[in-house]
């Protein structure tokens, strides 16, 4: 039997999937950029599954049918935003059933995810962008994610800034959630964690 997660988002989110484009990128934190890490040591690892077990898994978490909790509840917030086309093109790009398609969709990636690099190198740090957060945390952070994390919106400026450079160091947090906040964290300059800080910390 599959286990809990397919497509994550400890911080990532299947909401900025489309029909069109598929873009799996966003699901990279968790998973890996090729599906080759089991998500918070809990999931199968994707790339290893058919398109037929990655389809399945995800209209169960669609209609409730699949997982449990807490993934299940995480998951079926993003699911539940996904047309059945949506989950028949992620899953072919995922298991490879069609290369070209795949081959667009990293490459595509790849330029958004330059992009963004781009845009983050030249904004200033508090424009830092934490939509990506909103899966787990809420959109104001006001989830605890997966149910063990605290509330954010209800910690300390100094607190959440401690947390975040504890994880970007390795210092803090314990696993699963210390190994994936770990992959986020090490992206952020010490700018834009005090700007998060900021703006979301009493």
């Amino acid at each position: 039997m599959i286990k809990q997660s397919i497509v994550a988002l400890a911080t990532l989110g299947l909401l900025s999937l489309s029909a069109s484009a598929a873009n799996t990128a966003a699901c990279a934190g968790c998973h890996g950029k090729n599906f080759e890490k089991s998500a918070l040591g809990q999931s199968k690892i994707v790339k290893d599954m058919s398109k037929d077990d990655i389809v399945k898994a995800l209209k169960g978490y669609k209609d409730g049918s699949y997982g449990h909790s807490p993934m299940k509840g995480t998951m079926a917030a993003q699911a539940k935003n996904l047309s059945d086309a949506d989950i028949e093109e992620i899953a072919t790009s995922i298991a490879g059933g069609d290369k070209k398609a795949e081959d667009a969709n990293t490459t595509k990636a790849e330029d958004s995810n330059a992009t963004k690099a781009e845009e983050k190198k030249a904004a200033p740090a508090k424009e830092v962008n934490t939509t990506a957060c909103a899966g787990c945390h809420g959109k104001d952070f006001e989830k605890s994610a997966l149910g063990q994390s605290k509330i954010v919106k209800d910690m300390s400026k100094a607190d959440i800034e401690k947390a975040l450079k504890g994880y970007k160091d390795g210092s803090y947090g314990h696993s699963p959630m210390k190994a994936t906040m770990a992959g986020q964290a090490k992206k952020l300059s010490d700018e834009d964690i005090k700007a998060i800080a900021e703006k979301f910390g009493k």
